[in-house]
């Protein structure tokens, strides 16, 4: 024991270079995972709170069977089997439009509500809650439309329960109008909906008796969320869709499902899979790195032993035991750096509440132990045997093309398996798979490639010093004419460092790219589902003009669209009625012709139907009986409100002079403030309308944790980089000392020789930051479009 100690002093640099190199993939990884799960969960979080209401929750709707107790029962059950394993909220609310006549005897439908909730949901302005059948609650905005005050009465118009009468006493409003409960009803805002005044509380049980077929809802709301939570999520809606076949096959209680949770589940899954697939290039390249530098740390210290080992294996010391001493030896001083990396971890979760020693942590410490005493003890009886001595032949002229020809495969492997992982990226248009969930080759496409061209520079490297070298053979001096025939000649270690500077400088190059890809990929989601900064879509046809709207403070733009589907041959497709402003075309299109509409395409439906300028086709457009020709003016990458789908644009001017006359449903708007500017516009509704701005689509929550974690991987990949190109370099130098005494004789000095091989170093160094730098900008241009597409 004290001898193996007093041996490990001998060489405590480079064992501590060892544990640290351990002990920074192990934080590197492990911190960038856990980080990145709790920036990733809180985005995804953000996300569903800022969805749209109707698409926070997902809700059955029946008509109220005869025995209501029973029938929640039932309903209960079935959501509580569909959603088993994921925490849910369920809320029963029962609805009905009554007719009712108001004290100025002006007949009026009245929407009424009963929800065990609304205490929390709404705050009482004035007067009180409903204590009996015959009181209802009312909002200000309800009671100011109908010019009723508390004390007034309200009788009912309908059916055996004429004459009867609701008295309003109370004014109420909602605490939070956005809030799931309300589902974007705008009467909660207005006063008004569809032709509807209200909502006005009632009594829990008093529709019961007040109207004859209530309608009934148990909303469904997810209680807690994590990353893990979304697949769950999305089986159990998948589930849920059969329940009415379950408790309603005959449809005598009309139950369905509806709500689109199932949507903001996707745009979550999205853009969670779109920024690991982002964070999974550097942590590949961490790993990579880890193994070369942790072998090539290894080399050198087994190497600067050699004499050592050698001699104990010559008092008797038997190969086992020596290769078996130093793989204890060096697995205990890894051991150590993993043990300092995962606490690392751990005090990283602690301090910024992620979730600390991920299996990420796990996966990567255990694997760096085993590789550093598996390659310390094979390396150790390679050296006893004496397997490692250099022949004479490994000096030849073009042992350099060796490493050359020693690299090419697992070079044409990577390269091979980037490549199928690049086509699969592209054939699925993101990192996600049909089925929602993210491809793992396609989400490796960029860490792959980053790889191949990092080990394409390392075997090209051999080579070029060759021509170098012959190309300036006639030349006087011995400049630069040594260190290239060292680099052709002995490019083992030079390689390795070539292959860490050049992952480490393309992985620094792929985060300078990211910023900006990661902003464009936002600018055309938003495009393709926003058309402007707030978007105003209506059920029925639009209740406000574009010009009522224009006037709001901070809107510096207001169109009105049309938005609705066009059936082309068996494809579906968008069709977008606008203004050339609102579709950002740069000029008109051209008049109508004798035949055919005008009209933009995008790409995807250009290369779908192999149109061009000129061509023309016929499609069928919704609620329209006569079908309509198009003729192609021009073909655009992308359009507002479609994005790069099957989408056509024209003027509704053209539409309506074809024949083809369809109101707007949309309202696309310029704005200064979009949040004020939705606000003053859910005010002002009064029928059934969704209202969106950036916060209600964009992935923008998940998406801003990237830069941060690939800084950080950045600079862990960059000091393995540093690291391991500077163990190559001296373990080169190293093998060369035997060089020293003959280039002293032959007459240069010790002096001149130290110029060249610094030289050397920063020549390799160059050209592994420069061609790394540019492959990595490369991939970047190539396949982060692709990856941060989040669906859009």
């Amino acid at each position: 024991m004290t001898s193996a100690v007093r041996r490990a002093g001998q060489h405590a640099g480079r064992l501590s270079l060892l544990a640290f190199v351990v002990l920074l993939v192990v934080t590197g990884v492990g911190g960038i995972d856990a980080l990145g799960d709790r920036m990733l969960t809180a985005g995804a979080s953000r996300m569903l709170a800022d969805a749209e209401p109707g698409a926070r929750s997902v809700r059955v709707v029946a008509a109220q069977a005869d025995d209501a107790a029973a029938q929640d029962a039932q309903i209960r059950d079935a959501i509580a089997s569909a959603f088993s394993g994921s925490e849910v909220d369920v809320a029963r609310r029962t609805t009905d439009d009554l007719a009712v006549i108001t004290p100025a005897d002006e007949e009026i439908t009245l929407r009424v509500l009963d929800d065990e909730r609304i205490t929390e949901l709404a705050d009482l302005t004035s007067g009180s809650w409903p204590q009996g059948p015959g009181e209802l609650a009312l909002t200000e905005a309800a009671a100011q439309r109908l010019s009723i005050a508390i004390g007034d009465t309200l009788t009912l118009t309908h059916g055996g329960l004429e004459d009867a009468s609701l008295t309003l006493v109370g004014f109420w409003s909602a605490r939070d109008p956005l809030d799931t409960a309300w589902l974007g009803d705008p009467s909660v805002v207005s006063g008004e909906s569809d032709g509807a005044f209200g909502p006005a509380v009632v009594l829990g049980g008093s529709l019961d008796v007040a109207s004859a077929s209530p309608t009934v809802t148990w909303q469904i709301t997810p209680a807690t969320f994590d990353l893990a939570a979304i697949p769950l999520l999305q089986r159990a809606l998948t589930t849920l869709d059969a329940l009415p076949d379950d408790v309603d096959p005959k449809r005598q209680d009309n139950t369905r499902v509806r709500g689109d949770l199932g949507e903001t589940l996707q745009r979550q899954a999205d853009a969670v899979a779109a920024t690991r697939g982002l964070l999974t290039a550097p942590l590949m390249l961490m790993a990579l790195l880890g193994v070369l530098v942790v072998g090539t740390v290894l080399t050198t210290l087994v190497a600067a032993r050699r004499e050592e080992t050698v001699l104990l294996r010559s008092r008797g010391a038997s190969v086992r035991r020596l290769g078996s001493s130093a793989a204890v030896e060096t697995g205990l001083i890894a051991a150590a750096g993993a043990v300092v990396g995962l606490a690392l971890v751990a005090g990283l979760g602690a301090i910024t509440q992620a979730v600390g020693v991920t299996p990420a942590a796990w996966l990567t410490a255990g694997p760096a132990v085993v590789l550093a005493s598996g390659v310390s003890g094979i390396l150790t009886a390679r050296v006893a045997t004496g397997a490692d001595v250099v022949r004479a032949e490994d000096l030849r002229s073009d042992a350099g093309a060796r490493t050359c020809r020693t690299l090419l495969p697992p070079t044409l492997l990577v390269t091979g398996v980037g490549a199928l992982a690049t086509w699969q990226l592209f054939a699925l248009g993101g990192v996600t798979g049909p089925g929602g969930a993210a491809d793992p080759l396609a989400t490796a496409a960029p860490a792959l490639l980053l790889i191949a061209a990092g080990m394409l520079a390392a075997m090209a490297a051999g080579p070029m010093a060759s021509i170098g070298e012959h190309a300036l053979r006639r030349t006087a001096g011995i400049a630069p004419i040594l260190p290239l025939r060292q680099l052709a000649r002995r490019m083992g270690s030079t390689a390795v460092a070539i292959l860490c500077l050049t992952l480490a400088a393309s992985s620094a190059a792929l985060v300078l790219a990211a910023p900006s890809a990661a902003r464009a990929a936002e600018q055309q989601a938003l495009l393709a589902r926003l058309g402007g900064d707030v978007r105003m879509i209506a059920e029925e046809g639009l209740d406000v003009a574009a010009g009522d709207v224009a006037t709001l403070p901070g809107v510096t733009g207001a169109h009105e669209v049309l938005r609705t589907s066009m059936t082309i041959g068996s494809d579906t497709a968008l069709l977008v009625a606008a203004l050339p402003e609102a579709l950002g075309l740069d000029e008109p299109l051209p008049p109508n012709t004798a035949a055919a509409i005008p009209a933009c395409i995008t790409r995807t439906l250009a290369e779908r139907l192999g149109a061009t300028t000129g061509t023309t086709f016929t499609a069928r457009i919704r609620s329209v009986a006569r079908p309509a020709t198009f003729e192609v003016a021009c073909v655009v990458e992308g359009l507002p409100g479609v994005g790069a789908g099957l989408g056509v644009a024209t003027d509704p001017t053209a539409l309506s002079d074809a024949g083809a006359e369809v109101p707007p449903n949309e309202l696309w708007l310029r704005s200064d403030t979009p949040h004020q500017t939705a606000a003053q516009l859910r005010e002002q509704a009064t029928d059934p309308v969704r209202i969106l701005t950036a916060s209600q689509v964009s992935a923008a929550p998940v998406a801003s944790a990237a830069p941060m974690l690939l800084t950080a991987g950045a600079l862990v990949t960059a000091a393995l980089g540093l690291i391991g190109f500077f163990a190559a370099s001296s373990a080169a130098a190293r093998a060369r000392r035997g060089e020293q005494i003959v280039l002293r004789a032959l007459g240069l000095p010790t002096g001149r020789q130290r110029a060249l091989r610094i030289g050397e170093h920063v020549a390799v160094a160059a050209y592994s930051v420069i061609v790394g730098a540019v492959l990595g900008a490369a991939v970047a241009e190539l396949v982060l479009p692709t990856v941060l597409g989040m669906g859009s």
